[in-house]
């Protein structure tokens, strides 16, 4: 409906019909009929309309019009709607070019060699930027012709979203670039492409196509320039957040489109649905169905006519649970209509289970909702919540294939697929069980994202929200009526959480996106904006549950080491004192140095001491997921009851991992991690944990760009000790944003209006990029890749250099079709994980193979002891960690 009565651009017509143009061919089967032109169109515009329909996108361009156009004529938002859908008509009618016929298709329609070489001085055989000049050329007339009854003001507008348009089609063989350059090459005076490109193709010696219009002069691109320049002048924030949207989401809708028409025509894959939830129920049903939930619901039928205030004194945790559980459903019903829910509850509370409950009631409530992602800081948490969600999906495997997760370390997901009836077990076992075609999808799933439910990391959602790669785009479309969870948002630098915030309540204003920021330490973050945003928060009365015995004094924090003249020596002692009481102990520190360090150190002791009977182990971000697991198991085994155990660690201990200690040993960093540290010792409040805090490493190196770094903020000052104790971290956060508002009003680049005005609403996509990225480059990383051999838990052995070996030969195997090889890429770099290490080199390595700027040493074993890396001959041979 919403493209009902626009004139579609007619090809048919505009071609000139003595010349048969294509559009692609089919290199690996030459009896294969080539794709016309037309024939690619149709299919792209069938995609595009694909993606509008169920993805359900009405309602999100309706938003964009509402927020530009509002108070214009209706005549504008005709236009806007025309140039839309024609952005997808003409976006391959660059294709016409001489030389893309020639050598691309094999089809001389014109063998003139003066007219070839006009074209190869001018663009050679590329087509995007005729595509983009034809666009140009022919709205800009129609826009003056058919549209003239609009105001001085409604052409500017419409030439802006025409130029935008154009510069989508311009790019979309390519990386997004930036909006502005774009403006600038279109207004070159002396070498102005547009224009070489407009009078080559409406030479009436190769008359390629029916003539329209009068064609572009320089006065026209002065006049598109400044009609741009404009509409952008003075643009409020809202329209600029907008404007971002609206190019990100068109350019993500028109190369998912040509993807899928291409692999349609080249595979014979056709797709059919975008992976949009249809129907909530099924997974519902049974998330219901689990006894926890059951229980939670058996206690909600006991306790529903209580009206009268509960206490919750001398009550089992599972009590407390159960209530969070109720109570953040129940304000997310009674506030459905706001867009962003804030639900902060203590660690350990099952605020996993509860978000899972949240995400599924958004969908009874919402019916325009069609997909869910879970978004973590961490890859260990982005595990945790998948098992979380093996353990209740996967007997239902309906559900369960709905189910994706997206990040480095985890292959591309297969769909299992049934087994023909002919086809025998022992004929399986010995044959791929999927056909190209089937890769093909799994690729194309994989790339746009088209999983009903995605658990994904932060940096990978924001990737996709502010990246200006091709393939950081592709999946943009699926955002809009979605489900997002935000778990430890708090976890990335604060320098941006103005930024990220005012992007949130855009895109969920205009995309209808339901947000969920959930954390035990969570900032209302809001409270940056200087505009009044309608948020909810779910539990509406936090010390309930977070002064509640069960939490707050499940852990008592001591500063006996913090408070006195420390070194290393001091807290080796301490720890020795605390290893006699045979209790589970974890030590971080936040540096993998002292980790390595102090490990050693009590290995040694436990060698020639009396101690021999302890268990020591260290866990940091240089173990592989079976070492991680082999620890947890033996945190959780009958040894390690009864005789205790050290875990030394970094900061990976804090969020994702599920392990219940007695007593803690930490180095001070910023308040959120002091909290996140302590829901590790004494997860199950059935007995008393004790958390020493001591400061050894510089956490300023550590923190970077970070208020909270600031020794004013940590528990080096008693005001910050007594906002632990009563997680009081509202106060904290007051005086952080404080900090934080005055940077954003600063006369520079922090300056955040000048940000929006002049960065966001001009489309430098790079510089949006750079701003918002969550965790820095590092320039001076070195990938190194250590050959060793790695026993999983289920008996698996992974030999390190026979990975490399296949990892090699799938690169050099040119045979094998590309999707297929990117699926099978994507599982061996997934072993690739176990062995790969992250350094600085002050200069080259040594190594014996290299592939890219991956260096293998195939001796890896030599920089192991008892399991463990050795650092120290590590950093001595190679280069430092980070």
């Amino acid at each position: 409906m919403y493209f009902k009565d626009c004139n579609e651009f007619n090809i048919d017509q505009f071609l000139n019909k003595k010349y048969k143009f294509y559009a692609h061919i089919d290199e690996n089967d030459s009896k294969k009929e080539k794709e016309t032109l037309k024939e690619h169109t149709d299919r792209t515009q069938y995609y595009f309309e694909l993606i509008f329909k169920n993805k359900k996108l009405e309602d999100a361009f309706l938003k964009i019009e509402n927020t530009f156009f509002d108070g214009y004529s209706e005549n504008l938002s005709k236009i806007f709607r025309e140039m839309l859908i024609n952005t997808v008509i003409l976006h391959d009618i660059g294709k016409l070019n001489p030389l893309f016929q020639s050598q691309k298709m094999k089809n001389k329609i014109i063998k003139d060699k003066t007219t070839l070489n006009k074209y190869q001085n001018v663009i050679t055989s590329k087509h995007s930027l005729i595509s983009s000049t034809v666009y140009l050329d022919y709205y800009y007339n129609y826009i003056k012709t058919e549209y003239k009854d609009l105001t001085k003001e409604e052409k500017q507008i419409a030439r802006l979203f025409m130029t935008l348009n154009s510069h989508i089609i311009s790019r979309h063989h390519s990386d997004l670039g930036d909006f502005e350059s774009y403006m600038s090459n279109l207004n070159k005076k002396r070498d102005s492409k547009i224009l070489a490109i407009n009078k080559l193709i409406r030479d009436e010696d190769i008359d390629l196509f029916n003539k329209y219009g009068v064609g572009l002069n320089q006065k026209k691109l002065d006049t598109i320039k400044k009609s741009v320049d404009s509409a952008l002048k003075n643009i409020p924030k809202e329209k600029a957040i907008c404007l971002f949207i609206y190019q990100r989401l068109v350019y993500s809708m028109l190369v998912a489109s040509d993807y899928y028409a291409t692999s349609e025509y080249i595979n014979d894959v056709k797709i059919a649905s975008v992976g949009q939830i249809d129907d909530i129920k099924e997974i519902y049903d049974v998330f219901k169905n689990t006894d926890i939930n059951k229980k939670i619901e058996k206690y909600k039928n006991i306790n529903s006519n209580q009206n009268e205030e509960k206490s919750f004194e001398n009550v089992d945790i599972n009590v407390l649970r159960s209530e969070i559980f109720i109570e953040s459903e129940k304000s997310l019903v009674g506030n459905n209509n706001e867009n962003i829910h804030y639900f902060e509850a203590p660690t350990g509370s099952g605020k996993t289970n509860s978000s899972l409950n949240l995400s599924y009631k958004l969908f009874e409530l919402n019916k325009n909702l069609n997909k869910i992602f879970y978004v973590y800081p961490f890859n260990t948490l982005v595990e945790q919540t998948t098992k979380s969600l093996d353990n209740t999906f996967g007997n239902n495997k309906k559900v369960y294939e709905k189910i994706a997760v997206i990040n480095s370390i985890t292959p591309i997901k297969q769909k299992s697929k049934d087994k023909t009836k002919d086809q025998s077990d022992d004929k399986a076992g010995n044959q791929d069980e999927y056909e190209d075609s089937d890769y093909q999808k799994f690729l194309l799933d994989r790339q746009f994202l088209n999983y009903p439910i995605v658990l994904t990391t932060h940096v990978s959602l924001f990737d996709t929200m502010f990246g200006d790669r091709r393939e950081s785009c592709f999946g943009f479309y699926q955002l809009p009526n979605s489900v997002i969870v935000l778990d430890e948002i708090q976890s990335y630098k604060n320098s941006i959480w103005t930024e990220i915030i005012t992007f949130l309540n855009g895109f969920a204003k205009i995309l209808n996106i339901k947000v969920i920021i959930m954390s035990a330490t969570l900032p209302d973050l809001n409270k940056l904006l200087d505009c009044d945003e309608k948020t909810t928060t779910l539990i509406k009365n936090r010390d309930k549950y977070f002064l509640n015995p069960l939490f707050k004094d499940r852990v008592e924090a001591r500063y006996d080491l913090l408070d006195q003249e420390f070194d290393e020596d001091v807290l080796f002692d301490h720890v020795l004192e605390s290893m006699k009481l045979k209790k589970k102990i974890l030590i971080e520190f936040i540096t993998k140095k002292s980790a390595y360090a102090f490990y050693q150190r009590l290995k040694e002791e436990m060698e020639f001491g009396d101690n021999d009977n302890a268990l020591i182990e260290l866990m940091t971000g240089d173990d592989s997921i079976y070492e991680r697991n082999r620890i947890l198991g033996m945190i959780k085994s009958e040894k390690a009851e009864q005789d205790g155990i050290i875990l030394v660690a970094t900061q990976v201990i804090e969020a994702g991992v599920d392990i219940d200690m007695d007593i803690g040993y930490k180095d001070i960093s910023i308040l959120e991690n002091e909290e996140q540290f302590m829901g590790r010792i004494n997860r199950s409040c059935k007995r008393h944990g004790i958390v020493y805090f001591f400061n050894l490493d510089n956490h300023n190196k550590i923190y970077g760009d970070d208020y909270r770094h600031n020794n004013e903020f940590t528990l080096l000052k008693s005001e910050n000790r007594e906002i632990l104790q009563n997680k009081n971290f509202t106060d904290y956060y007051k005086r952080i944003f404080e900090l934080l508002k005055r940077r954003n009003n600063e006369l520079n680049e922090n300056n955040i209006d000048d940000f929006f005005a002049k960065t966001v609403a001009n489309l430098k996509s790079t510089e949006i990029k750079n701003r918002m990225q969550l965790i820095d480059d590092d320039d001076w990383s070195t990938t190194i890749y250590l050959c060793t051999t790695i026993h999983l838990e289920d008996g698996t052995i992974i030999d390190g250099k026979e990975v490399w070996d296949n990892y090699k030969e799938l690169l050099k195997n040119n045979e094998m079709d590309y999707a297929k090889k990117q699926v099978k890429l994507s599982q061996i770099k997934s072993k690739m994980n176990y062995f790969i290490y992250q350094v600085r080199c002050s200069e080259r390595p040594c190594y014996n193979d290299i592939i890219g700027e991956i260096y293998c040493i195939f001796d890896g074993e030599e920089y192991f002891k008892e399991g463990k890396l050795d650092r120290e001959k590590f950093e001595n041979n190679i280069g430092e960690f980070f």
